[in-house]
C-alpha cells in the first residue's frame, strides 16, 4: 500500500468513526508521533524529472536562480 493510499484511507476511516474514546487515543498517537518527527521523504520519479527539466532550463540560460545569500538580500530590502 502506497502512503498515499494509506492516508486517503486514513482520511476515509477517521471520517466515519464516531467513537470519540477511539478518535482521543488516534489523536494522542499522532501527538505523540510528529513530536520531533523527521521526515524520511523520498522524491518521486516525477519531482526528479521536473527538478531535472529546470536545472536544464537554468543552464541554457533560460531561468534564473539564486544562492540563498540573494534570496535573503532580496526579500530584506522589498524588492523583487
Amino acid at each position: 500500500m502506497t502512503t498515499t493510499t494509506l492516508k486517503k484511507e486514513l482520511h476515509h476511516a477517521i471520517d466515519e468513526i464516531s467513537d470519540s474514546g477511539f478518535l482521543k487515543a488516534v489523536y494522542a498517537m499522532f501527538r505523540e508521533y510528529t513530536i520531533g518527527y523527521d521526515s524520511d521523504y523520498r522524491l518521486t520519479a516525477e519531482d526528479k524529472a521536473e527538478l531535472d527539466h529546470r536545472k536544464k532550463l537554468r543552464k541554457a540560460g533560460k531561468s534564473k536562480s539564486y544562492s540563498l545569500s540573494e534570496v535573503r538580500k532580496i526579500i530584506l530590502s522589498g524588492k523583487r
